[in-house]
């Protein structure tokens, strides 16, 4: 039976979290008949520019959709800054309720959230985003690794491209895995993407610190990160005592001394294995491990994939 899809339109969207699973259900539709009858629409018929400044038509008011098998909200400016008049959340609210599959595209959940989503319901979105959201909504159980998660009738994916993979895990539920994998290779992505958004993650994100310590002690570990960093040195660049520099970590970083350094390692080595062709033994030692091993299980710790992997998804 040919299912509805209803990919919602709005001013301010992110362009490929709408058009990548609108082009993936497509293709799809092309080689499995009567799978897809794809739906553009909007709140109304009146054009809708997109955050990057393209225009899109919806075919049909949100008030005339009788049917919707599955509805998917892309993410976006527009989603994160919620401005909506209460007549068109309420009749986004009744398309959600009636829809079997409700399916978000990055910050696209802002917008299922602040309609109302079921308490504790498991979410993903951009990792970037992640936090922002859990303080917005906090009765929501955010999810800011996977790629994309399913709780229920509702399914939700992290970054811009994610929303393929999710997409693409839809097609293979409902035309099967021959299908899925076709869209695959006709879109040029993997049928099945390994690892998780965390190593696409920044892992050292600090916010402005209220002392300048920080910064000093961040310039000093740049000019000496091929060297062994101890707890003392960095006390000693900070004019503090051992605990007081424990304490100053703590309190402006969230972290230890120690694993702020390992972070500030594992930053730059993503950074140097995505942008240069350097061994990745040597940007081991450059980063001040003895071992390749240990700078391997130091990098897994903080990307959740191992380093030749991380290398491979950027130099494929």
């Amino acid at each position: 039976m040919t299912k509805p899809i209803c990919l919602l339109a709005y001013d301010g969207m992110e362009l490929l979290d709408f058009a990548g699973p609108q082009s993936a259900l497509h293709e799809a539709a092309q080689v499995c008949s009567d799978s897809y009858e794809l739906k553009v629409i909007g709140f109304s018929k009146a054009p809708v520019q997109c955050e990057a400044g393209l225009q899109i038509v919806p075919a049909i008011g949100i008030d005339e959709v009788k049917q919707c098998h599955t509805l998917i909200i892309p993410g976006g400016r527009g989603a994160r800054r919620i401005a909506l008049p209460s007549v068109q959340m309420m009749r986004l609210k009744s398309l959600m309720s009636r829809c079997e599959r409700l399916v978000t595209i990055c910050t696209g959940v802002y917008l299922a959230a602040e309609i109302g989503l079921p308490d504790n319901t498991r979410v993903a979105t951009h990792w970037a985003f992640a936090p922002d959201l859990k303080k917005q909504y906090s009765s929501l159980a955010v999810d800011s690794e996977s790629i994309f998660v399913q709780d229920g009738k509702y399914w939700s994916s992290a970054g811009i491209t994610s929303g393929i993979d999710l997409t693409l895990r839809l097609i293979e539920i409902d035309c099967g895995p021959t299908v899925a994998h076709h869209v695959a290779k006709h879109l040029v992505v993997y049928s099945k993407r390994s690892g998780s958004q965390k190593q696409y993650s920044n892992v050292l994100d600090i916010q402005t610190p209220k002392s300048n310590r920080i910064a000093i002690i961040t310039n000093w570990v740049k000019e000496h990160v091929s060297e062994t960093i101890t707890v003392k040195q960095l006390s000693e660049v900070a004019c503090l005592s051992e605990r007081q520099c424990h304490r100053l970590f703590l309190k402006e970083t969230a972290m230890t001394p120690a694993r702020f350094v390992e972070k500030y390692r594992m930053q730059l080595a993503s950074d140097l294995l995505a942008t240069t062709e350097k061994e990745v033994k040597s940007i081991a030692l450059a980063l001040g491990f003895k071992t390749y091993n240990g700078f391997a299980r130091a990098f897994e710790r903080s990307f959740a994939v191992s380093p030749l992997k991380y290398r491979q998804s950027f130099f494929a």
